[in-house]
């Protein structure tokens, strides 16, 4: 089931006035012009950054960043809202573009600055991370968000998560994730962070034997 959105005004690349679009329950979608004979919007397209983040253009607009996370649901980021989708069906749905993950901008991004905090690495452009005066700061997670002053945290690093069918890896999960499943890390590097994975389920399998 897709999150409720709120209703959000649309400019039309063609004359400038107002579009509005309303994603219900199930995620089915309807626009209403209120001029006739409109050119149709460009179509929403994703640019790569990594394996699990994807820039979100419509024509020359950069509109956001679309986030997969280890459970395979997708975040939405605009640096004002943060929509979430239960798969990639509810993407499409949104986006208005059935082959929006098969037809994809060809050049992936290519990103030369990475960011680090307290020394682990972030898969995210524009984190912001928690510093020792916030409430919520953790001496042993290297929190952040993605929108200035939201409540969802990311911790950045690689980690092992204890998922009821075996130990997963992670990088950059989320705090919720961490604290519902358990977890090891983080760690500064991927290859570390595989072989404790290997270890961890290794042990698992000889407990269950």
């Amino acid at each position: 089931m897709s999150f409720k959105i709120n209703l959000q005004n649309q400019p039309s690349t063609a004359t400038g006035s107002l579009k509005r679009t309303t994603i219900t329950k199930g995620g089915s979608q309807r626009t209403n012009s209120k001029v006739s004979g409109l050119k149709e919007m460009s179509k929403t397209m994703l640019q790569q950054i990594s394996d699990v983040a994807w820039l979100v253009h419509q024509g020359e607009e950069k509109l956001g960043i679309l986030n997969q996370d280890i459970q395979g649901h997708y975040t939405y980021i605009t640096g004002r809202d943060l929509i979430k989708f239960d798969d990639e069906d509810e993407v499409k749905t949104h986006f208005g573009n059935i082959t929006l993950f098969t037809e994809k901008i060809g050049t992936p991004l290519q990103t030369t600055e990475k960011f680090f905090i307290r020394g682990h690495e972030v898969d995210y452009e524009m984190p912001f991370a928690l510093d020792k005066d916030h409430p919520d700061y953790d001496e042993a997670l290297p929190l952040y968000t993605k929108i200035e002053g939201s409540d969802v945290y990311y911790a950045a690093g690689f980690y092992c998560i204890n998922f009821e069918k075996g130990w997963k890896h992670a990088h950059g999960p989320k705090l919720a994730t961490l604290i519902k499943y358990g977890f090891e890390g983080p760690f500064k590097t991927e290859d570390e962070m595989r072989q404790r994975l290997k270890l961890l389920n290794r042990l698992r399998r000889k407990v269950n034997e």
